[in-house]
């Protein structure tokens, strides 16, 4: 099985003779140059996930590519008229000879006050198993994980707790870029302080009164 790793939770995987590519988002580059892909999957619709405007051109250059989603992704995607079949914990495809288990239901809390949204992850070949955004725990061994490292929804000892939980031989932390784009911060803090407060975000070095 090999890894590419084009940025924050986008990776691609080779195993014999499939190419699945998970999570193009946002955040990630160069992932809209791949050809002779067999798979995408998404695990749900959040931007840094599922790029939208980058998307269609990936799967125009990929004629042979089927898309899996969760089911809200799909939906999403229905509307931009991209067919992608959307799949539920405990579903499981073939692609070229690589099977692909969906495991996990839900997007981890960002906060209470935030809607929940479907998030499905995905256990390749029995071996790798990618989260999306969740902290979700396979019922089974997992020799290669996709460790989140930085997220709205994450601490750091949860990370690390989910790490011990999961126990692999291999972790390749993923969804890091989180970090170094505060916007994401910005904008929850932004949507969910009280209406009597305004954020108001000074870039460094400018001045500011109030």
């Amino acid at each position: 099985m090999r890894f590419q790793k084009f940025g924050h939770a986008c990776v691609l995987v080779e195993d014999a003779d499939a190419r699945v590519l998970i999570d193009p988002g946002v955040f990630s580059p160069e992932w809209e140059k791949l050809r002779d892909l067999t798979a995408v999957l998404v695990t749900h619709q959040h931007p840094d996930h599922l790029d939208l405007d980058r998307l269609p051109a990936l799967l125009d250059a990929n004629p042979d590519v089927v898309v899996h989603t969760d089911q809200g992704s799909a939906a999403v995607l229905a509307e931009k008229g991209i067919r992608a079949e959307g799949i539920a914990a405990g579903a499981e495809v073939t692609n070229r000879g690589l099977s692909i288990e969906a495991i996990g239901a839900d997007h981890a809390v960002i906060h209470p006050d935030l809607p929940g949204i479907p998030n499905v992850g995905y256990l390749l070949g029995g071996r790798f198993f990618h989260p999306g955004d969740a902290l979700t725990v396979p019922d089974r061994p997992v020799e290669i994980l996709g460790a989140p490292t930085a997220a709205p929804w994450l601490k750091l000892w949860e990370a690390v707790d989910y790490l011990r939980a999961v126990a692999p031989r291999i972790a390749i932390p993923i969804h890091e870029k989180a970090a170094a784009f505060p916007a994401m911060y910005y904008q929850n803090m932004t949507k969910l302080a009280p209406q009597s407060t305004a954020v108001e975000i000074i870039d460094d070095g400018e001045p500011r009164e109030y």
